[in-house]
């Protein structure tokens, strides 16, 4: 949906499109099942939006929303999904929370340790230092 918010107070989870962020949608939807709240499907897309909204989005940003959208219908939960174009993943990830006043986030970890997020830098960690609103790390 583009510049609509559509739900508010959501479980918001986010994808990579790795199997680990798969299990965290699993544990998103779930939770979005227990305690009755529409969940919200975010990826990370760098560079500027497409016209046209979520449906002109490349093959790649649509195949990271698809099991989202696939986990939601299947559970029977209401869901929106949203590709968020940002410079970082983390920007994105608490842009969109702040937007759709997100109840929390839910994310995947690789679990790199602290040596490993000291090299690369860990979005989950970013996320975790900036937050306003709790963040459940999936691991």
């Amino acid at each position: 949906m583009d510049g609509v918010n559509q739900l508010t107070d959501v479980i918001q989870v986010c994808t990579d499109g790795s199997q680990l962020s798969e299990k965290g949608v699993d544990t998103a939807v779930e939770l979005a099942q227990s305690l009755n709240l529409p969940l919200l499907g975010m990826t990370g897309v760098p560079g500027a939006p497409v016209a046209g909204g979520l449906e002109k989005e490349d093959s790649k940003t649509q195949e990271r929303l698809k099991y989202i959208r696939d986990a939601a219908e299947a559970a029977g939960i209401k869901y929106e999904l949203v590709a968020e174009h940002c410079q970082a993943p983390w920007q994105g990830i608490l842009a969109v929370a702040k937007r759709y006043d997100a109840r929390f986030i839910v994310m995947a970890s690789r679990g790199l340790g602290s040596l490993g997020s000291l090299i690369l830098g860990s979005e989950t960690q970013k996320v975790l230092a900036a937050a306003d609103r709790p963040v459940l790390v999936i691991r």
